[in-house]
């Protein structure tokens, strides 16, 4: 006869069940709701769940009001004592669609009552406790962003915020939301911004979100060529859009592949170049030079990072939050020994970064010929850029859209997001000059190692400060 261990409780089936849902809110939406989930809902769904913060760009009938009503439902189901709020830029947008599909899967579950759940009918639901009144810990709302007012006041363990239509929503809005410290965030919203904090979800804020892109070819409709789910985007959606917009208009880009379109941003490297380079397979045998740069971190929360370029190859290789020039030679003399000799080394010698390439000129490398970048010197070709780094990272954009040599990359959030959101403007004397440092939300490390490697400067290893 077998017993069980003393102190271990054997689970319930509904416990189980529980934990289960809790553990993956596409689960609850199956099978407490029942109502069917596509794989891109289930992945935004699943993404609220194992991440804090989601931002969700898609395009135009693709369900994410669908997704995050039930998200709400969830929450609200799963966490004790929890919060939600849902925000918009209208009244409209939070009652009538997402406080709309709440309803609707509210209304059709048996399983939600269990929860003590009561929906009202302006956008707002409330757990009832056992002696029948309101838990005053344990509630939703939705309202919109023309109160300022109207975003205080709540806090909670489990607080999930909900932005809907984030592209139109004002940043100072999101401020606000942000000094209620959310456990979570979902953003959704189509990409028809230039600027504010979901276009930077998508760009340089993308390593501190995950983001998810939805098309109208991801869509169920589309991909069974028949209208399985009402109000969703069809096949003869698009072709219509074709005939009316054209392919290669921003608002077909935008409104049915769900991509921040190139004709919306002055980037440096638009979005779709700098995720197609990261998807791209690593050639097998790249030709060409080995060429490393190394940005050296000014200080704070930026990274010293060493990048790897050969031919169109590109890889990072070491990243170290901090400026201990000693370490970086050390990590970089050991990788000479150990690893590869590449045949240039480029460090950014402003700075801090002027200490790192003094001491590697001592330390001497063999075979390797040592090049000071100064982002400020004057361009190769100063008739078209403002100074050598505008040139750098033009070069750098160049290859990202170079079709005939295409580019490839590490799949790195930060470096995706780096180059795609940086910008660029045509001064009156028609030079290309590059967007501020001080205008961006944190230090380009990666990006500045990789644009380093096409200086042409460096590629060619002559100019000032040469070490061999």
């Amino acid at each position: 006869m077998t017993t069980k261990p003393k102190g271990r409780r054997t689970l319930s089936k509904r416990d189980a069940t529980l934990i289960r849902w809790r553990r993956d809110p596409a689960a609850f939406i199956a099978e407490a709701l029942g109502d069917p989930i596509y794989p891109k809902q289930a992945e935004m769904a699943r993404s609220v769940a194992n991440n804090p913060r989601t931002s969700v760009v898609g395009c135009n009938a693709s369900g994410k009001d669908w997704t995050a009503g039930r998200l709400v439902l969830w929450h609200q189901c799963m966490f004790s004592p929890a919060m939600t709020v849902v925000l918009g830029p209208t009244g409209r947008q939070v009652k009538d669609v997402v406080w709309g599909e709440l309803r609707a899967a509210y209304l059709g579950s048996p399983v939600v009552n269990e929860f003590g759940m009561r929906l009202y009918e302006s956008a707002r639901m409330q757990r009832v406790r056992p002696d029948g009144r309101m838990d005053p810990q344990h509630y939703a709302v939705g309202m919109s962003t023309n109160n300022p007012y109207n975003i205080q006041g709540f806090h909670s363990p489990n607080l999930l915020v909900v932005v809907t239509e984030a592209h139109s929503v004002e940043q100072d809005d999101i401020e606000a939301l942000r000094r209620l410290n959310p456990t979570r965030w979902l953003l959704t919203g189509n990409p028809f911004a230039e600027a504010g904090e979901f276009y930077d979800s998508h760009h340089s804020l993308r390593d501190f979100y995950n983001p998810i892109a939805i098309s109208a070819y991801d869509t169920p409709n589309v991909i069974l060529g028949e209208k399985v789910v009402p109000g969703m985007v069809t096949r003869e959606d698009i072709e219509d859009r074709k005939i009316v917009w054209g392919e290669d208009s921003t608002m077909f880009k935008a409104s049915i592949l769900g991509e921040f379109s190139d004709g919306l941003t002055d980037a440096i490297v638009p979005l779709s170049a700098a995720t197609a380079a990261a998807q791209r397979d690593k050639p097998s045998d790249p030709s060409g030079r080995i060429i490393y740069a190394v940005d050296v971190a000014r200080g704070g929360q930026d990274k010293s990072v060493v990048a790897r370029r050969q031919g169109t190859d590109v890889q990072i290789l070491w990243k170290h939050q901090g400026n201990d020039t000693m370490r970086i030679a050390a990590w970089l003399m050991n990788h000479f020994e150990e690893k590869e000799r590449p045949g240039t080394v480029a460090i950014d010698a402003v700075g801090v970064g002027a200490g790192l390439f003094d001491r590697m000129r001592e330390l001497r490398p063999k075979g390797v010929k040592v090049v000071a970048f100064i982002g400020g010197q004057t361009a190769v070709e100063p008739k078209k850029y403002q100074n050598r780094v505008a040139e750098a990272w033009w070069l750098m954009r160049l290859a990202y859209l170079n079709k005939e040599e295409p580019l490839t990359t590490v799949n790195d959030k930060a470096l995706i997001g780096q180059v795609s959101s940086r910008k660029f403007s045509i001064q009156s004397d028609q030079r290309i000059k590059l967007e501020s440092k001080e205008k961006l939300f944190k230090s380009p490390d990666e990006a500045d190692a990789v644009a380093m490697t096409f200086d042409r400067r460096v590629s060619k290893a002559g100019g000032l400060g040469i070490y061999v």
